[in-house]
């Protein structure tokens, strides 16, 4: 098929794919974690409360919880990833200039900017990840997932250890989220440059082999990938809304600086950046995703009592934390392709994240609503999280239990599991 040795033809090409879609979403991660190490400023200058700050983060998932990121997934399949990509991209950078205009001065419009940005942000999440399935499938699926999540990890890491330092250096906390704009709009340009670079590669597999998607479709997802989904909605719901937090959090119980507190914080991504990639790559050597997922949801249960119970340092339970945020990715996201066939992974995604946006909109502002029923302590609010890894723990399991049922492969190596895969479709 002229699809098929198009794609080995530019073997080296794809690497360079998978770099410059990444950096559109460095763009977007250090946009949605730059105001939590400037937690303290923006509640102090705009006179918000924990579970109002919280709202900051909500709203970003407000539209996608509407089936508005379903319908963006579905788009994507119908639409392209050149039409609809650069849509969505240009939502992110937008929406960041809106936040920015109205820092300091309306939170109400800043709210409005975080909703506009957020369904970007999920959207184009939705296009990189169909990027890399349809260049990795069968391939180094892993291990290129987990290379995408390491640039997308700078990208917090990098707002957490200079959003603070920015306000600081310039007197006003309003200069670190226009740097995340001026950060977009470079990841922007870089996206721009792909649609170029990639022109007539893509133009082609868009147009020659694809079928189009039909509503009716989405009934033939197997139960294996609701699992996976909910597995999705637990885990992150107990690892971003508490990064929202756990600034402020380590500020008070454990009476270190902001500075301080955002370093500790990165520590999760930065266990992230460098061991996803790795721990993709032994996926798609061995495979075991099931019971990586098992243990990654696991290690969520002691992180977050040891924080809300002890007093133990707490670079014991972010070193877990940042194991866990290494193991559950790297398993998670390579195994949608294999249960989901390739016209359908816009949609699909879609779908997961949808389902993911219901706890990346409760959790942050329920947190917040715990600590300060709770008399400004934290206890409370660790002991809902690691109610949360509990709640993942089950439905790994689940998907261990499915896999084994129907023999999807997903225990398998990359190209075992997704010879099953195409054998089936």
């Amino acid at each position: 098929m002229k699809n098929a040795s198009t794609r080995e033809e530019k073997h080296w090409w794809r690497w360079l794919i998978l770099i410059l879609v990444s950096l559109v979403m460095f763009g977007s991660y250090y946009i949605y974690d730059s105001l939590s190490p400037i937690n303290d400023y923006i509640q102090k200058d705009m006179g918000l409360d924990n579970a109002r700050f919280g709202l900051l983060f909500s709203f970003y998932a407000l539209p996608n919880l509407l089936f508005l990121l379903v319908v963006a997934g579905f788009l994507l399949d119908r639409l392209g990833i050149r039409k609809a990509g650069t849509f969505y991209v240009f939502l992110i950078l937008l929406g960041s200039i809106i936040t920015s205009l109205a820092a300091g001065k309306s939170f109400l419009i800043m709210l409005i900017g975080r909703i506009v940005f957020g369904f970007g942000s999920e959207a184009t999440l939705l296009v990189t990840n169909k990027v890399i399935a349809r260049w990795f499938k069968g391939k180094e699926l892993g291990f290129a997932y987990g290379l995408n999540i390491t640039v997308m990890r700078l990208g917090t890491i990098l707002a957490f250890n200079s959003a603070a330092q920015i306000a600081d250096a310039t007197g006003t906390w309003r200069w670190s989220v226009w740097v995340g704009t001026i950060v977009m709009f470079v990841s922007f340009i870089l996206f721009l440059v792909y649609l170029v670079m990639d022109r007539n590669v893509d133009r082609m597999i868009e147009t020659g082999t694809e079928e189009k998607i039909l509503v009716r479709d989405i009934g033939k997802l197997s139960p294996a990938f609701w699992f996976i989904s909910f597995i999705c909605v637990t885990f992150y719901s107990a690892i971003f809304p508490f990064t929202n937090h756990a600034v402020r959090f380590m500020e008070t119980k454990f009476g270190l600086s902001k500075a301080m507190g955002g370093q500790y914080t990165s520590y999760i991504m930065t266990a992230s950046m460098i061991f996803t990639p790795l721990l993709g790559l032994l996926v798609d050597k061995l495979g075991h995703r099931g019971k990586i997922m098992i243990l990654g949801s696991l290690l969520l249960i002691p992180a977050h009592l040891l924080l809300g119970l002890t007093y133990l340092h707490p670079a014991v339970s972010f070193v877990i934390l940042g194991i866990s945020f290494s193991l559950v990715p790297a398993a998670l996201w390579p195994a949608v392709p294999i249960l989901v066939k390739e016209k359908f992974l816009g949609t699909a995604f879609g779908i997961i994240a949808w389902v993911q946006m219901f706890g990346l909109f409760i959790f942050p502002w329920l947190a917040g609503k715990v600590v300060d029923a709770s008399g400004g302590k934290y206890t409370n609010m660790e002991l809902m999280f690691a109610s949360l890894g509990i709640a993942g723990l089950v439905f790994s399991i689940l998907l261990l239990l499915s896999n084994r049922k129907h023999k999807l492969g997903l225990e398998l190596p990359t190209s075992k599991a997704q010879a099953i895969a195409d054998a089936s479709s």
